[in-house]
């Protein structure tokens, strides 16, 4: 008994020496700034480099991607037989679905003066409220809500995917179904929007970290 209380104390003193540290204990988030932007990530994950556009009629934009931090391996080519409406060579698998699942990225707009921002998933609609891209119904209702304190408004995107080829130069495309995607408009002033597609999630399945977090950064000479 005195044997296996001892060494019960001594797994209890090494489990509070510096560096031994739970295993399943998550990294914390990193925090980022892009586009005029500041946000923490959920570990795991990283921005691409911003990209910027813009012209006195449809205004600025800073666009950027929230990927993997480690990247994922290859996609890997498809065979299409001619019962799948593929064609010869059928030999060659190298068919991929194009406008697959969306990639979270982040879109930061200033509109000119007195017009709505050029954005990707939303559009005005006919009445003038916010509409979604529906590639098999049409636009749809976009449906406004505060995202943490700020206006907002939310949907879901559909478009069509297709399998095309990748090394076989004459082809026709094979229909693969749809695909959909979350996408949220933020107002962050009158005419500085940020459109958000398929935001990073936490562990739960919920976007806290990143969401909670989104803000205006101190480097205000990066927004567009």
């Amino acid at each position: 008994m005195k044997l296996h209380t001892a060494a019960a104390v001594l797994i209890l003193f090494a489990s509070h020496l510096p560096g031994t540290a739970q295993a399943d204990t998550a990294p914390p988030p990193a925090h980022v700034a892009a586009c005029g932007l500041e946000f923490d990530l959920p570990a795991g994950y990283k921005v691409t480099r911003p990209k910027r556009d813009g012209s006195p009629q449809d205004g600025a934009s800073c666009d950027f991607d929230i990927v993997q931090a480690r990247p994922a391996p290859p996609q890997r080519g498809e065979c299409k037989g001619r019962e799948d409406g593929g064609q010869p060579p059928y030999n060659v698998c190298d068919w991929m679905i194009a406008a697959g699942p969306a990639t979270p990225s982040v879109r930061v707009v200033r509109a000119p003066p007195g017009r709505k921002p050029v954005l990707s998933a939303f559009a005005p609609g006919d009445d003038g409220r916010w509409t979604v891209s529906n590639a098999q119904a049409g636009d749809q209702p976009a449906e406004s809500f505060i995202f943490h304190g700020k206006p907002a408004w939310r949907g879901e995107t559909i478009v069509r995917g297709y399998w095309y080829r990748q090394r076989v130069k004459h082809f026709n495309g094979i229909y693969a179904g749809s695909f959909g995607g979350d996408v949220t408009l933020v107002q962050f002033a009158p005419s500085l929007f940020v459109e958000l597609q398929d935001p990073p999630q936490d562990e739960g399945g919920n976007c806290t970290t990143f969401c909670a977090s989104l803000r205006l950064g101190s480097r205000t000479q990066d927004l567009p």
